[in-house]
């Protein structure tokens, strides 16, 4: 049963990326972002001169949750087989969503602005497929570490990127402003949920396993 709080910061973390990263103080529609309008805001700020930010790093977090949620299916003996399948195949839609949409997807591994989404993507699909196949061969104590550091790589650099360089170029761009919102603390709950849970529940369930 405690293995299921890492699982809940996933599904916390999928829907904090969904949810208002964004708003600001005049409650002004128009400035409330999730991650994902974040990515295309981003290609704005930076043909207006306002700033430079990196897009994908609001993308890495659905990427992780991908993995995590993949990591997570994969443990031995833990879920019946159609559910392994199942959140695998969840995974794998999941770490498609940096990709452009089509036409633009045709071009997006040559394209400036898409060319960093695009091979993201493919990594956390390559990530999923190592997951899905070599996942149950992963040790008690090396799984525990993966989690952790997806955690880490889902919550860092979005953090960074969004207190250092969105907000401020954001809140320059619209003359108010732009302030952190639910969807943001949420996708951080999440992480830290799968941190925790990750490093403490799935390392004891693999020592008892292991006895």
């Amino acid at each position: 049963m405690k293995r299921i709080i890492t699982l809940v910061g996933v599904a916390l973390a999928i829907l904090g990326f969904y949810g208002p990263w964004m708003t600001s103080q005049r409650q002004i529609a128009a400035l409330t972002y999730s991650a994902l309008d974040l990515t295309e805001f981003c290609k704005f700020i930076a043909r207006a001169h306002l700033g430079e930010i990196t897009r994908e790093a609001f993308l890495v977090p659905i990427v992780a949750a991908a993995l995590a949620l993949a990591l997570w299916a994969s443990h031995p003996n833990q879920i019946s087989r159609v559910l392994r399948y199942a959140l695998s195949l969840a995974a794998a839609g999941l770490s498609l969503v940096p990709l452009s949409p089509y036409p633009y997807l045709l071009q997006a591994y040559s394209s400036a602005e898409d060319r960093g989404s695009f091979w993201l993507s493919v990594a956390g699909l390559v990530g999923v497929a190592l997951m899905f196949m070599l996942g149950q061969r992963i040790a008690g104590r090396w799984r525990s570490l993966n989690f952790f550091l997806l955690a880490l790589i889902g919550a860092l650099p979005a953090t960074w990127e969004f207190f250092t360089r969105a907000l401020p170029a954001i809140s320059q761009a619209y003359g108010s402003p732009a302030l952190p919102a639910g969807g943001f603390f949420v996708t951080m709950m999440g992480f830290a949920l799968i941190a925790v849970g990750g490093w403490t529940f799935e390392r004891q369930m693999s020592v008892s396993l292991d006895v």
